[in-house]
Formats: C-alpha cells, structure tokens, sequence
C-alpha cells in the first residue's frame, strides 16, 4: 500500500475523531479502563487550577491504518444489507460487517505497521457505537455527557468526581453536526433547520436532548445525554452513599408497603427519580404498578408492572396530531385498575388526574421540581397543576433530596442526602419525622412524632410501639444487604418478597447472619 502524506490525509481523508493527547502538568488521581486494550481513563488534577479533568487515553490509528478505516468504511456502507427485521445493531455488526472485513483484510495480504484489531475498533465506534462519544458511553461512572458547541471541551458529570471537562473536542461544525442527524435519527426521530429541537431515547434508553445548528443555540449545535443505568442504584446503594441511614429507609420500606403515597422533592439532578425507583421497588409484592414518563427512566424487578411513556406531535404545523401527553396516559391507567400509580414528574394537569386516583384509594407516587415541602405544595395548588388544597391531606409523605456539600476535610465535598421526610397533614400543616444535619451529616429522627403510624397502628388494631418494632426489624434486614453487599435489585426483590410472606424467618436469618458478621 503506498504511503499517504499528512496532507493527503487531511484533505481527502476522514480521520476518525479521537481524544486529544493526554495534557502535561496533571497529577494522575486514578486510571481505570473501558476497553483493553483500546481506550482507558484518567481522572487526573490540574496542577496549576486545582481542578479535576476527565481525560480518555485512547489508542491513535496511524497513517496507513487511516487509510484502511476509510476503505472499510465506504464498503461495509456500500456491501452491507439493511436488515428487514429489528435486530441489535452491534450483534449485526459481530457477524454481517466482520465477514466483509475479513475477506478485505486477506485480499490485501499481511502488512506491517498496522493493527486490524484496532481499526476495528474505530470502525465499530463510528458505524454502530456512539463516535467519539463512544468510550464515556462505555463508563458506568458516567452520568450525563454534554456537547456544548464547536471547540469546546465535551463535559461530563462522574458519580464521584461530579462536572469535569474531558479532552474530547469537537473542532469542525460538521462533525458535530453529522454526530447528531446519526444519534437523532437511530434514536427514531428528525432533526433538521425546521426542526432545530428533539427530545429522544437512544439505544440503551439513554436520553437525548439536542439542538441543530445556530436556530436556536447561537453558539452552533449542542447535545445533552442523560445515560439510563439498566443496573439501577438501589435502597442499600443510596445507605452506603450516605443519602439516607437504615431507619429512614426502614420507616420508607414499611410505609410502601402499606401503599402510602408519596412525592419525591427535589432540583436538577438531585436524584429524585433514583430515589423514586428505589421507592417503587419496596411496594408490596403483587400489587400492580403502573409507571407514566415521557422517557422510560425507572427499571423495576416486578412482573405486574405496565410501564407507559408519552408520545410527541407527529404533526409538522401547530395541530398535534397524534400526540399523547401525560395527562392522557394518567386518565387510561386509572381504566387498568392499578394498586399503585406512578408518575415520572409532575408538571401540569396531570397531577390533577393524580390527586383524583390517590383521593379514591389507588396509591401514587410522583417527583416534583421544588426545593421544599413548602414549595412543593405551594406548585402542585398553583397553575398549571392546580390541585385543589381540598386534595392535599390524602397525600402522606413528601421525602427532600438534595445535591450538597459535605461537612469536614480540606477539599469541597459533594454528594446526596434525604434533607427531611415530612408527613402531610395539610397544606399549612406538615410533620417532619426525619431531618439531615448538616453541621454533623447525621439524620435526626422524630418518630416519636409521626401521625401516620398512629393511623396505621389504628387500622390494624395494634400500637404504635408495635409498629416502631417493626421497622427496628427491618432496620436489622437492612443493615444485614448492606453487611452482605446484596444490592442488585432483583437481588433486593427477592428479598423484600421473602419478608413480606415470611418476616420472622427472614428476620431470623439477618440477625443471625449480622451476629456472625
């Protein structure tokens, strides 16, 4: 094969995009890989600003095997057949695309200076992976990857490290723009200059926020993905987080159980929907769930559970033809005859439908934008919701998390925390059972206080001493997941079954357990 030029390359070339060189003057915090040998991470500290950077040490193709990437490109576009049937597109890739690659690769004969398996690796990323996106797509760590425009830094939020910009650069409009119309499109939708906005669910059910171009962002296009998690964080990953201790999420299991509702409070990313997946979870075994969303987030380990998502407009022009919102898919659940209903977020008329389910005995759950019990109340009576003040003594508890800074040490400190648990009496009357310290970042308990114990133990014609037994218990079941690190939730689903039927000897075998321990 002749040998190109770097002139050659640029112009008549497509050079696979890849992060740029890892950058000197850094103190290396952790290294960690996503794909050996081909890509790694490294969270590394800027040793002149102090802050952290997300930096992807990713394997560069040379002269020669650009060349050949770009001639396996243009053929497994030209030879590969678009299936007929709806199939997994990196499964279709392993058996179609590599048998076409293969015959290429003996055509050209054994060549010296290049790795197949590495260009395979770029040409899998770009044809059927998320470009060079792709490796923090790979991360488990990584929550939310933003595209803020041309030449910029791409910025990504990390479970541990939080907001960090990563050496991913876009440098020409083009190829961010040809990211997009790809991401947009296998993600079922279209994106153009009319249409500069989509809101869509890639493969994977990663969310997608994206803008076209400079309609509507001046600064060019842009995209946000919020990654889905298939392994969702769980009630025994949020006690080893610290979001909450074993009594709060004892008191939490028991009043799901007993079909309690409930409202998640909370800002941006302060992890209510985590917390509300985690809540859906403890429901009583058997009851049937129905989920509403506009994008599909909660991932539950339960069989009687019909998951509904909102529909756009098909409609190009101000009629919205076909559009199915959240207030639709709320009226149709109360025909399934749901146990429990469970709104994604509240936003607009929809609560109103939601207060009516929960004023006539179905449970409900739901998530709300607010920073407090207060303002929570006060946007859920206020338009657009406009849930009459009548309807709010038939909601129970409103449970506040938030995103903030841990107390100690010489360094800011970030993580989550359940602020308060509040029992809703009234509007104007609310009881707070539990409440974060911040000085100390321990959670103060008032249970002593809680009204909605008192009701249960009169429903069920036992005491109230009888029932905060009952959540010590569970406290003990708790703290045995956590000791055992059992904490995957299907794990967890079996677990809260086997209490539910049979307490005692579940019960029995934690104390047991934690005593050996």
């Amino acid at each position: 094969m002749e040998k190109l030029t770097t002139s050659e390359i640029s112009t008549e070339l497509r050079i696979p995009i890849s992060a740029s060189p890892l950058p000197p003057l850094i103190e290396e915090v952790i290294r960690y890989p996503l794909l050996e040998p081909f890509v790694y991470v490294v969270i590394a500290r800027d040793v002149t600003t102090g802050g952290y950077m997300y930096l992807v040490d990713e394997l560069r193709l040379n002269e020669e095997e650009i060349g050949i990437y770009n001639t396996l490109m243009d053929t497994l576009q030209f030879e590969l057949k678009v299936p007929r049937s709806e199939v997994d597109p990196k499964a279709y890739f392993e058996t179609s695309a590599k048998a076409i690659i293969d015959k290429y690769r003996i055509s050209m004969g054994r060549m010296k200076n290049v790795a197949w398996s590495k260009i395979l690796y770029y040409v899998e990323r770009d044809m059927v992976g998320f470009g060079p996106l792709d490796p923090l797509m790979r991360d488990p760590a990584i929550e939310d990857i933003s595209v803020n425009g041309v030449g910029k830094p791409v910025y990504v939020f990390h479970s541990k490290f939080e907001s960090m910009p990563t050496n991913i650069v876009f440098e020409r409009e083009q190829d961010l723009n040809d990211l997009i119309v790809r991401l947009v499109h296998i993600s079922g939708k279209h994106i153009s200059t009319a249409f500069p906005l989509v809101d869509a669910t890639l493969p994977g059910r990663h969310r997608l926020m994206a803008t076209y171009m400079k309609e509507v962002t001046p600064s060019g296009s842009t995209l946000t993905i919020r990654k889905f998690r298939s392994d969702p964080v769980t009630i025994v990953d949020m006690l080893n987080y610290g979001t909450l201790n074993s009594e709060i999420a004892a008191y939490l299991w028991f009043m799901m159980e007993n079909r309690l509702s409930a409202i998640v409070v909370g800002a941006t990313a302060a992890g209510k929907t985590t917390l509300l997946n985690a809540l859906v979870s403890m429901i009583r075994p058997g009851s049937k769930i129905v989920t509403i969303e506009e994008v599909q987030e909660l991932n539950l380990a339960v069989e009687n559970w019909v998951p509904m998502i909102s529909r756009p407009s098909y409609g190009l022009s101000t009629e919205k033809i076909g559009e199915v919102s959240l207030f639709d898919l709320v009226k149709a659940s109360l025909r399934m005859r749901p146990d429990v209903l469970v709104v994604g977020e509240v936003r607009g008329e929809e609560a109103y439908v939601l207060f009516q389910a929960i004023s006539t005995g179905h449970g409900g759950l739901c998530t709300i934008h607010a920073e407090d019990v207060r303002s929570a109340l006060k946007r859920l009576t206020s338009k657009p919701m406009d849930v009459a003040p009548s309807y709010i003594p038939f909601l129970d508890l409103a449970v506040v998390v938030r995103r903030v800074v841990l107390p100690g040490g010489d360094k800011l400190r970030f993580g989550r925390r359940i602020i308060s648990v509040d029992e809703i009496i009234d509007v104007d009357n609310q009881v707070k059972v539990f409440e974060w310290n911040a000085a100390k970042d321990v959670f103060e308990s008032h249970l002593e206080e809680s009204v909605k114990l008192k009701k249960i133990a009169e429903f069920k014609g036992v005491t109230v001493k009888d029932l905060l037994q009952e959540i010590e218990r569970r406290k003990v079941v708790l703290n045995w997941l956590r000791q055992m690190n059992i904490r995957h939730y299907t794990d967890l689903q079996k677990v809260f079954v086997d209490y539910y039927y049979k307490p005692v000897e579940t019960y029995q075998r934690a104390i047991e357990r934690v005593t050996k321990t």
